[in-house]
């Protein structure tokens, strides 16, 4: 193979390379969307305009008291504890970092199938941080819930000591987009 096409292949891999690349990248799912008519066709027809709420809208939390859905969920804060610095459970003592701060859900099953709530799935909002639950040993961190029916449920955080959480994120699953709590 002669040094020219060695080069001129070894330039062709390289914008595939870059095209590959750019194709994947680049799909900002940030941004917002709206569609008006056309001038051409707006000319023609009545002028409708289709608009995709704003993202902003799902980041306010519920007011403290009320209830939100997420998937076949209803979630609904009963309480909150802080303080604790350690936790026993089956495995032995777990022992925070900084401090534990417990919410507790009151979580029903809005759907017509059983379904598995598991606290795990929670996140604790805290100046606009995300922070995982941190105990597998909470009341409801697996539990299934009939249709129509409710469990009283706790999902513990370790937190710094002294923060104050502004919103719990609830989730039907791991996979379900959340819905935000006062707390």
């Amino acid at each position: 193979m002669s040094p020219g096409l060695k080069i001129g292949l070894g330039l062709g891999a390289v914008v595939l390379a870059f095209i590959a690349i750019g194709s994947i990248g680049g799909n900002d799912k940030g941004s917002e969307t709206k569609s008006t008519p056309s001038s051409r066709n707006a000319a023609a027809s009545e002028p409708s305009i289709s608009v995709i709420e704003p993202a902003a809208d799902r980041d306010v939390p519920a007011p403290v008291g009320s209830s939100v859905r997420d998937g076949k969920f209803e979630f609904q804060v009963l309480g909150v504890e802080r303080g604790a610095t350690s936790i026993d459970d089956v495995f032995g003592p777990e022992i925070a970092k900084g401090e534990f701060f417990t919410v507790k859900l009151r979580v029903t099953n809005i759907g017509d199938d059983a379904r598995s709530f598991s606290a795990t799935n929670q996140k604790l909002i805290i100046d606009g941080n995300e922070y995982e639950a941190t105990s597998i040993m909470d009341d409801g961190w697996m539990e299934d819930i009939n249709p129509g029916l409710s469990i009283n449920a706790s999902a513990t955080f370790d937190i710094p000591p002294g923060a104050v959480p502004s919103a719990i994120e609830c989730h039907d699953s791991m996979f379900s987009g959340g819905a935000l709590l006062g707390l």
